[in-house]
């Protein structure tokens, strides 16, 4: 009775009534499978010294069902050929929406599937070294081993960290033994500008790269997590080897939780940029004036060179919130919006867009043109009880992103536990006891 107490109070202090945490398998008992083409010699034979089954299966004859018996996927899926080519990627592990698997992405494979399946990860930079940098807290360094922080190194700040780095030196946990070898095969780096705004992703640390001190090394979106360093076990230090470990444990517990944003990839074909991109960009001395030209339509580029730099990144802080992407990809302002008010990602845009659907004659046909833009995951008519019923049934549960994608989604996950999304973040959505029940 006692511990029945407990789990009650634990429950209701962590604000998730009706979801109680699963019990997770240990290391021990999980099985792998590893899916890959280049080094199954480099990953089983340390693998079988800490699960309960390790496989392999050849990423060009891969088919979903193989993983059927496994807890865990490791997918190999380095970059080859031509970036032109890369729009032509097809994923091994099938399509996105049917793909449930716990699956941690080795190197280059968070770049690959993140193009073949429109996820976040297509974007960032091949660049980065086994040295793992601001590492967040978080359960992933502590069990089921603890990775040694003490075994930190200082190096001097890597060049293209000092625009925003201004010490001497940084904090670094190598993840070989011999850190300062030159000519490794790199890592692939996450930009990470808006992980935050995205309830299925939570950043653990970033790694050493030649862009930004930002870049995203380990991290998890859904049930993947992008292990983007490149090294195999037999290369790593013990640091790198639990870290992976650790990795492959804690992706085990998400089979219920998915990637939800569909964010095309640079490496994919023309994408629009965040509003906050191009801000970012004009405020930035190092990136050049007319390179904000390609993200841009004619027409806003003409005003940006008229004002100059200074004001145009002024005159984007005013009304950067009303740019929208055309045809082609490239941000102008959406005069409905501007008109409207309100930037599309404020919870407020819904509210009085539905408002205006009710009220009739040019301000309800402009509603019905903006909730259309914005969130097609509403109803599909525009009639104002239907778009009244779903905002109440669903605002809790909506998030916005213009990363290329410029709309509203409704978090599945924390709609089926009746929990907010702003509070179903990071670890709590692991699996729930009732989803492991039901295995």
């Amino acid at each position: 009775m006692r511990n029945r107490i407990l789990i009650v109070i634990a429950v209701l202090a962590s604000g998730l009534s009706g979801w109680l945490p699963a019990q997770a398998k240990e290391l021990k008992e999980l099985k792998v499978l590893y899916v890959g083409s280049e080094r199954p010699e480099q990953f089983l034979p340390f693998l079988k010294q800490h699960v309960a089954q390790v496989q392999s299966r050849n990423r060009s004859g891969f088919v979903p069902a193989d993983a059927a018996a496994f807890d865990v996927v490791l997918l190999d899926w380095p970059q080859s050929g031509e970036i032109s080519e890369m729009r032509k990627l097809k994923s091994p592990l099938g399509r996105r929406e049917d793909w449930n698997k716990p699956t941690v992405l080795l190197g280059s494979a968070g770049l690959n599937l993140a193009v073949s399946w429109k996820l976040k990860g297509g974007s960032g930079c091949t660049c980065m070294s086994p040295l793992a940098y601001d590492l967040r807290p978080h359960e992933i360094f502590e069990k089921p081993f603890v990775i040694d922080r003490s075994k930190s190194v200082q190096i001097p700040t890597p060049p293209d960290f000092k625009e925003e780095i201004k010490a001497a030196k940084i904090e670094v946990l190598p993840l070989v033994v011999d850190y300062q070898q030159q000519n490794r095969y790199p890592g692939w780096c996450s930009y990470s500008y808006d992980f935050a705004k995205n309830p299925d992703v939570e950043f653990f640390c970033g790694g050493v790269n030649h862009k930004t001190p930002t870049a995203a090394g380990l991290w998890r979106q859904g049930n993947l997590l992008h292990f983007g360093f490149q090294e195999s076990p037999a290369e790593m230090s013990e640091s790198g080897q639990y870290l992976l470990l650790n990795a492959i444990a804690y992706i085990s517990r998400f089979t219920e939780d998915r990637p939800i944003a569909t964010t095309p990839s640079v490496f994919a074909g023309p994408v629009a940029r965040s509003r906050a991109s191009i801000l970012r960009y004009l405020r930035n001395p190092e990136y050049k004036f007319e390179w904000v030209k390609e993200n841009v339509t004619p027409a806003l580029w003409a005003k940006f060179e008229s004002l100059g730099r200074e004001k145009a990144a002024d005159w984007v802080e005013q009304n950067g919130k009303f740019l929208h992407p055309d045809a082609n990809q490239q941000l102008e302002m959406d005069k409905d919006l501007e008109a409207f008010g309100i930037a599309f990602d404020q919870k407020e845009f819904l509210f009085k867009a539905v408002a205006d659907l009710r009220n009739g004659g040019p301000v309800a046909n402009r509603a019905e043109r903006l909730l259309h833009r914005y969130a097609p995951c509403g109803p599909a008519q525009a009639h104002p009880d239907a778009w009244t019923a779903w905002l109440k049934e669903n605002e809790p549960y909506l998030f916005a992103s213009d990363s290329g994608d410029y709309c509203w989604y409704v978090d599945s996950l924390a709609k089926k536990r009746g929990v907010p999304s702003s509070e179903l973040r990071g670890p709590r959505r692991a699996d729930s006891s009732d989803a492991v029940a039901k295995k």
